[in-house]
Formats: structure tokens, C-alpha cells, sequence
């Protein structure tokens, strides 16, 4: 039987729309023959990963882009056939348990090439794999000057699909100095494999910060884009130069985070609300509790920070969030109810809350806002 949405105390919806435009909108970036990458790791930055890998792969993207084995497995599973990269860390036994679901893997360090050379002695087909080079992050990948030696212990019948690097720093708006190192690296590394005689297919540098900045000629062979596709910016900076009104790229938020009320109260002035008695209330007031708090993924930094919309009026959180609930303030609210829909994230009458606002009070980016929001809450696709 299904559940609708009035069964849930907390739920996240998903615009599908929003989602397909926003893909298009970034496809329409991107020159003839580049591919893209849709990163959907860590629950597609909390869209719901199975429903949203779907949408990108069926309406605008080459390939889909995870952090884990499980992450790709789940999507074979429920039928996804583009091509599948695991980005981050596997495990030498994930990578053998995982061969027969065609995942491709990000190699960094010598021991992967051991660990696909033992899958090739049992007559084992080879996961396809690209090389991440270390270009100036200083995370995952083989530096520069490690590199020639790397290369040199990679069998020469070993089919290297593709090479990559992340930018650290594309995201500056004002000096490109970095990212102009970053990329001079990764044509070094480039000569290297050329003169090791390893010709990558596959050359792929930009995600969404150097998809917006950098010069087309940068896409490469693929771009790998998160945080776009799902309508939110890497800082207010890019929402500000890249999506002002009439002549930004249109891109939308797809999510939208929910509560309700679950109790009304009045209380007298100076009265305080939540554990800690951080806050007292100055005036009499009508307060709601809410059954959202941070194991929801409601950050404990909103605390008396944060604002809430119910029947289309902001209204502030009051004290500490909990657990599992928080205070509001709802003295503004014309006539509530309990079970009344409260917006978290989106937009109710005339006003609208985003995931870069809240972001901002908990001193944080929307990435984090939006992919801590708790994947066991349902995720409803309209």
C-alpha cells in the first residue's frame, strides 16, 4: 500500500521538473563531444540517490558519479546501465566482489594495480580504471613526482580508461592563479603517460566550480557536476555573478524540506524553551514544537539562529534544537494548526527558505546542509 506524505512527521520533496531542467541547463554548458558526469554520491547530496541517478541518467547524463561500491551496486541493481564511477575508496575485495556489476574505479596508489593484476592472473575481465593525479589538493591521487614510477609498475597491456584531478580552488572568483597551476600539472602528468606509451581515453579535470569558470577547452573529455544539478551554488559569490535575475543560467533548487506542527502552546513572557535555558521569551507568546531536530539533520548551529515558514510567515527557531525537536515561534502565523505543514527548506506563500541561508547561519556550505539531511527520511518525487 503507499504511504502519502500526510503519514510522515519529516519528509524532503523532490522536484523531478527541477531535477530534468537543471540537467539540461548544464548539458547546454558543455561542448559537442564532452560527457557528463552526474555526481550522485552521498544520497545524490541527499536527494535520494536511486530516484535521482534515474532522472540524470535517463534525461541528460553519460555517466553517473558515486563515492562507494554499495552506492554503485544499489543502482545495477535496480537497473541502471550508464556507466558507473566509484570515486572514492575501495577496498582490494569490494573491487573483486564487484567486477561482474562493470564499475569503474578511481586508482591512486600502487596497491589497486597489484589488486586488478590478481583479477587478470584468474582469467578475471579487468574493472575499467582512471588515475587520479594530486595536482595541488593534496588528497586522494599520485603526486606529480610520484607519478613516473607509478606509471612505470602499470603492465603495459593494462587498458587505462581514463585520467583525472580535482581543482582546489576554482571556486575563487577573483584570482585563478591556483587553478591555472593545477591545470599546467595535469598537462604534465599527461606528457608522462604519452611518453610511458598509455593513451587515456578519457581526460576529465572540472566539476561544477570549473565547469562555470574555466575556459571551455578545460572540459576535456567529461565534466563531473554535483552541486548544479541540483539547483544550489557552491557559494554566494557564484549564485550572485552566475543567476542573477534575467540573465543567469536558471538553474533551481529541486529539494524542499518538511515538517509539522505537532503541538501549539501560549507561554508568558520570560519564559525560557529548550535544554540549557539558553533563551527566554520577552513577550507572551504562541510557541509550535516540531518532530525535527538534528539526528534529522537539522544542524544544532540553527539554534536560535534559524527560521522557519509556517503559513507563509518566517518564524524564528527558539532555544536549542534537540534530537528529535525543535521550538518555533509562531506568533506571526495567521490561525495554525497542528499538523499544519512547516517549510525548512523552500518555499511557502511569498517567502522562501534556502539551503545557502541556512548554510550561512550555521557557518557551513549547502553541500553540507542538504546531504546530512538523514536518508531514512522518505523522499517523495513530485
Amino acid at each position: 500500500m503507499e504511504v502519502s506524505k500526510n503519514s510522515y512527521k519529516t519528509w524532503v520533496e523532490v522536484d523531478k521538473e527541477a531535477l530534468t531542467e537543471n540537467a539540461r541547463i548544464v548539458r547546454g554548458l558543455l561542448g559537442t563531444n564532452t560527457r557528463l558526469m552526474a555526481v550522485v554520491k552521498s544520497n545524490a547530496y541527499g536527494h535520494g540517490l536511486i530516484e535521482t541517478a534515474k532522472i540524470f541518467s535517463k534525461k541528460s547524463a553519460n555517466w553517473l558519479g558515486v563515492d562507494n561500491v554499495d552506492e554503485a551496486i544499489c543502482l545495477r541493481k535496480v537497473g541502471v546501465k550508464v556507466p558507473i564511477m566509484v570515486l572514492g575508496y575501495t577496498s582490494s575485495e569490494m573491487i573483486k566482489t564487484s567486477n561482474k556489476y562493470n564499475l569503474r574505479f578511481t586508482v591512486y596508489e600502487s596497491g589497486i594495480i597489484d589488486d586488478f593484476s590478481k583479477i587478470r592472473s584468474k582469467k578475471s575481465k579487468i574493472p575499467k580504471f582512471h588515475i587520479k593525479i594530486d595536482t595541488g589538493m593534496s588528497r586522494q591521487g599520485v603526486t606529480i613526482d610520484d607519478l613516473p614510477n607509478f606509471l612505470k609498475s602499470i603492465p603495459k597491456n593494462f587498458d587505462i580508461e581514463g585520467v583525472l584531478s580535482h581543482l582546489a580552488n576554482a571556486d575563487n572568483l577573483s584570482d585563478r592563479t591556483f587553478p591555472d597551476f593545477q591545470l599546467g600539472e595535469f598537462n604534465r602528468a599527461l606528457i608522462m603517460f604519452k611518453d610511458c606509451g598509455f593513451k587515456p581515453k578519457i581526460k576529465h579535470i572540472s566539476a561544477t566550480t570549473g565547469l562555470l569558470t574555466l575556459p571551455q577547452e578545460n572540459q576535456l573529455d567529461m565534466v563531473r557536476v554535483g552541486i548544479a544539478l541540483y539547483g544550489l551554488w557552491p557559494s554566494p559569490e557564484f549564485r550572485e555573478k552566475f543567476n542573477s535575475p534575467g540573465h543567469g543560467l536558471g538553474i533551481v533548487p529541486a529539494l524542499s524540506w518538511k515538517t509539522r506542527i505537532a503541538q501549539i502552546k501560549k507561554i508568558k513572557a520570560g519564559t525560557s524553551v529548550g535544554y540549557g535555558v539558553t533563551e527566554k521569551v520577552d513577550k507572551d507568546s504562541v510557541i509550535a514544537v516540531l518532530p525535527v531536530g538534528y539526528y534529522d539533520g537539522y544542524f544544532r548551529k540553527l539554534s536560535s539562529a534559524a527560521e522557519v515558514l509556517v503559513g507563509g510567515k518566517r518564524c524564528k527557531i527558539l532555544g536549542r534544537i534537540s534530537m528529535n525537536l525543535s521550538v518555533v515561534d509562531i506568533s506571526v502565523a495567521k490561525n495554525p494548526r497542528v499538523l499544519d505543514e512547516v517549510v525548512l527548506i523552500g518555499k511557502q506563500g511569498g517567502e522562501e527558505i534556502t539551503a545557502e541561508e541556512l548554510a550561512e547561519k550555521a557557518e557551513t556550505i549547502s553541500y553540507e546542509v542538504v546531504s546530512r539531511i538523514n536518508p531514512l527520511l522518505p523522499r517523495f518525487y513530485i
